[in-house]
C-alpha cells in the first residue's frame, strides 16, 4: 500500500495509512461474510430444527398407529373372537366389536371369516355379510401375519364400513385448487389401519379382523402433533409452528389457518413440493410458501404397502421470526465493525507516531550533521535502532540455541527414565492382572465347590434309600425273577450315582493329605496291572519308560493313586480300544515329571482351553469332575499338570510334583 501513497504525504501519514489499509479491506471482507454466515448458521440452525421437529411429528404419527394395532390385538386376544367365529355368534361378536370401536376410537371395525368375506361390521351394522373383502391388508392377516399402516379407501369402500365416515372425510376443495378435471370435493379417506388374524384353538385362520382410524379432519392427531413438537409458542398473531397431513396434494387435517381464521382445509401443497415429495417420494427440507406465509418446512412422503406415495405429512416453522433475528443481527455486526474502525483509526494513529519517532530523530541528527557539527556520536553500523534490534536478536538466538541444547538433553534423558518406568510399570501391571486373574479364578471355584457340597449332601440321602431298597429287592428276587434285569440297572445306576458324589464332595473340599514315602514307579505299575479291569485294552499297545533310580516322593499314596488312574483311563478311553500308550518317569530340575501319552484324536485348543474347569466333558455320562479334582490334588502337593496336544496327534499330559526332601532318598 505503500506504492500508491502519495509523495508529500509524511512518514507517520504513510504509516496511518498502511495500517488502516489492510483493516478497511479486511472489514469490507468481514461484512460480507458476516452476513452470509448469520444468515446460513441461522437458516441452517432453523432447518435442523425442521429436521428434528418432522422426526417428531413422525414418532407421532407412528404411535398413533401402534396404538391402533396394541387396540386391534388386545380385541383379538381378550374378546374370544376366535371362539365366537367358531360358534357363529353374530349378535354377540357385534356387541362386542362396537364395544371395542368406541371404546378405542376407531372409525372402521370388520370381522371377516377365512375366506375374506365380511361377516361383522361395527361401525355399520345394517350391512352385515356380503361381498369379499379384496384388499391387501385382509390377504395378509388371511396368511397369518399382522398389518399396520396407511391406506386410502374410496367413498363407496366407506359407505360400505361406516356412512358417517364416508360423509366425515368428503372435503370440499379451495376454489385456488379446483381446476379442468378436478372435483370440487374429495371423496377419498386416508386411513392409519391394523389388520390382525383370528386364529382357532389349533393354530388355524378362522378369520381376520381390521380397523381404522380415519386421517380426513382428524384435528385431534394433527394438534397432537403440533402440541409436541411446538407446544403454544406464537409470533405476533400467528402460531409459530404448524403441522398438516395430505392426501395426495390435498390438506385433509392441518393447524395451518386461513385469513379468517377456519381450518385450511382443501388447500393444495405447491406444485413443486408434490413433485419432491409424491412423484421422487424424497424428504423436501426447504423454505416453502404455506397458504399465505412462507415457512421453513419438512415434508416427508406417507406410503401405502406397495410402497407408493399416497399422501405426505408435513411441519413447519414460520420464516418471519428467523428473518427478523437475520436483521437485528445484520445491524448488531454494521455496529461491530463502525466501533472497530474507530478504534482502529486511533491504534493506527498512535502506533504510527512511535515508529516514526527514531526516524524523525535520526533526521534532525542528518540535519546537524549538514550544518557542520563533526563532534556527533553517530553509529554507523549498531549505533541505529535496527542495529541494536540485529545485536539484540542475535544474542536471543544464541541464548535460544544453547537453551533448546539443554532441554534436549534433559528430554532424552527424561524419555530414556519415562520408557525404564513404563517397563516397570508394565511389569507390574502385568504380575497384578495375573493375580487378580488367579484370585477370580479361585473365588470361583470356591463358590462352585460349596454348591458341589450342598448338591452332593442332598443326594447322597435319597441314592442311600434308593440303594438300600434296592438291595432288598435284588435278595427277594431270584436270578430268573421278572424285574431282574431291571433292578440290577437301578443298583448300577445308584452306585454311579455315589461315584459322581464322592467327587463332587473330592472336588467341594480338600481332603486331608496322609503324607508317606511314595515309590512312584511301583505305584504306576499297580495302577496298569489293575487298568484292564476298569477299561478295555486287548488293542492297546502299553510302553513304559520309567527312570530306574527314582528317588521316593513325600506325598498321599492314595491321592495320586487317583490322579494317575483318572489320567491313564482318560488316555485309554481316547483311544476308543487300539492305540499306543506311553508311560514315562523322569527326575526333573528338582521335581518329579511323569508323563502319559496317548494316540487319540487330541483336543482342540477351545476344549483344552477348559479341561481343568469344574463339570466341564466331552464324554457321555461324565460327570466333568476328574481332571478338576486331579488337578487339585497335584495343585496341593504343590505341583502341577500340563496338557500338549494338537487335533489327530494324541495328547500328552505331564504332571510336575516337586521332590522336596526326597531328592536324597530312592526307591532302592
Amino acid at each position: 500500500m505503500m506504492f500508491f501513497a502519495p509523495r508529500f504525504l509524511s512518514i507517520r501519514a504513510k504509516l496511518t495509512l498502511a495500517a488502516l489499509a489492510p483493516l478497511a479491506v479486511a472489514m469490507v471482507v468481514v461484512t460480507f461474510l458476516g452476513f452470509y454466515l448469520i444468515n446460513a448458521w441461522i437458516v441452517g440452525e432453523a432447518q435442523k430444527k425442521v429436521r428434528s421437529d418432522l422426526e417428531a411429528a413422525r414418532a407421532e404419527y407412528n404411535q398413533q398407529k401402534s396404538a391402533l394395532y396394541e387396540a386391534l390385538q388386545f380385541a383379538v386376544q381378550t374378546t374370544g373372537l376366535g371362539d365366537l367365529l367358531a360358534q357363529t355368534e353374530a349378535d354377540q361378536v357385534q356387541r362386542r366389536l362396537q364395544e371395542v370401536m368406541v371404546g378405542s376410537g376407531m372409525d372402521v371395525l370388520t370381522l371377516t371369516d377365512a375366506s375374506g368375506v365380511a361377516l361383522v361390521r361395527a361401525g355399520n351394522p345394517d350391512a352385515q355379510g356380503g361381498a369379499v373383502v379384496s384388499a391387501p391388508y385382509v390377504e395378509t392377516a388371511l396368511a397369518g401375519e399382522t398389518f399396520a399402516g396407511t391406506i386410502i379407501m374410496s367413498a363407496a369402500q366407506m359407505e360400505q364400513e361406516n356412512p358417517h365416515a364416508a360423509r366425515h372425510a368428503r372435503i370440499r376443495l379451495a376454489e385456488a385448487a379446483v381446476g379442468p378435471g378436478r372435483d370440487r370435493f374429495e371423496n377419498r379417506g386416508m386411513f392409519l389401519l391394523a389388520a390382525y388374524p383370528v386364529l382357532a384353538r389349533d393354530g388355524s385362520v378362522l378369520g381376520c379382523l381390521y380397523g381404522g382410524i380415519l386421517l380426513n379432519r382428524n384435528l385431534d392427531l394433527v394438534d397432537r402433533i403440533k402440541e409436541r413438537v411446538y407446544g403454544d409458542e406464537v409470533y405476533g398473531d400467528k402460531s409459530l409452528g404448524s403441522a398438516t397431513i395430505f392426501l395426495a396434494d390435498v390438506r385433509v387435517a392441518t393447524t395451518v389457518r386461513l385469513r379468517n381464521g377456519e381450518r385450511a382445509l382443501g388447500t393444495l401443497v405447491s406444485r413443486e413440493v408434490a413433485h419432491t415429495v409424491l412423484a421422487e417420494r424424497k424428504t423436501w427440507l426447504d423454505r416453502a410458501l404455506v397458504v399465505h406465509d412462507w415457512y421453513l418446512t419438512a415434508y416427508e412422503p406417507i406410503l401405502d404397502s406397495h410402497g407408493n406415495a399416497i399422501g405426505s405429512l408435513y411441519v413447519g416453522l414460520l420464516e418471519a421470526p428467523y428473518k427478523d433475528l437475520q436483521t437485528r443481527a445484520a445491524w448488531v455486526l454494521m455496529l461491530i465493525l463502525v466501533v472497530s474502525s474507530a478504534l482502529g483509526y486511533l491504534l493506527a494513529r498512535q502506533g504510527s507516531k512511535r515508529l516514526s519517532r527514531p526516524i524523525l530523530d535520526l533526521e534532525q541528527m542528518t540535519q546537524k550533521v549538514a550544518r557542520g557539527e563533526r563532534n556527533l556520536d553517530l553509529p554507523v553500523h549498531e549505533a541505529d535502532e535496527i542495529g541494536r534490534l540485529t545485536q539484540a536478536f542475535n544474542h536471543m538466538t544464541r541464548a535460544l540455541r544453547e537453551r533448546e541444547e539443554q532441554l534436549q538433553m534433559f528430554a532424552r534423558e527424561l524419555e530414556t527414565k519415562v520408557v525404564e518406568r513404563t517397563r516397570l510399570l508394565e511389569d507390574k501391571n502385568q504380575e497384578l492382572i495375573q493375580a487378580q486373574e488367579e484370585l477370580v479364578r479361585n473365588e470361583k471355584l470356591a463358590a462352585i465347590g460349596a454348591l458341589a457340597a450342598g448338591v452332593a449332601h442332598e443326594i447322597n440321602n435319597p441314592t442311600a434309600i434308593i440303594r438300600g431298597n434296592t438291595e432288598l429287592l435284588l435278595m427277594e428276587l431270584n436270578a430268573e425273577a421278572p424285574g431282574r434285569e431291571e433292578a440290577e440297572e437301578v443298583m448300577k445306576q445308584t452306585e454311579r450315582i455315589a461315584r459322581i458324589t464322592g467327587n463332587l464332595l473330592a472336588f467341594a473340599r480338600r481332603q486331608a493329605m496322609h503324607e508317606d514315602r511314595v515309590d512312584i514307579n511301583a505305584l504306576l505299575e499297580e495302577i496298569l496291572s489293575q487298568l484292564p479291569h476298569q477299561v478295555g485294552m486287548t488293542e492297546i499297545t502299553l510302553k513304559r519308560n520309567l527312570y530306574p533310580d527314582l528317588p521316593m516322593l513325600s506325598a498321599d499314596s492314595g491321592q495320586l493313586r487317583q490322579v494317575f488312574t483318572n489320567l491313564l483311563v482318560n488316555a485309554v478311553e481316547a483311544m476308543a480300544g487300539e492305540g499306543l500308550l506311553l508311560l514315562r518317569t523322569e527326575v526333573g530340575n528338582a521335581e518329579l515329571v511323569i508323563t502319559i501319552t496317548d494316540t487319540g484324536p487330541g483336543i482342540a485348543p477351545a476344549v483344552r482351553a477348559k479341561l481343568f474347569n469344574p463339570f466341564f466333558t466331552t464324554k457321555r455320562g461324565g460327570s466333568g469332575l476328574g481332571l478338576s479334582v486331579s488337578y487339585g490334588i497335584v495343585e496341593r502337593h504343590g505341583g502341577t499338570i500340563e496338557v500338549d496336544s494338537e487335533l489327530g496327534q494324541g495328547a500328552t499330559f505331564r504332571v510336575h510334583l516337586p521332590l522336596g526332601d526326597a531328592v536324597a532318598g530312592s526307591a532302592g
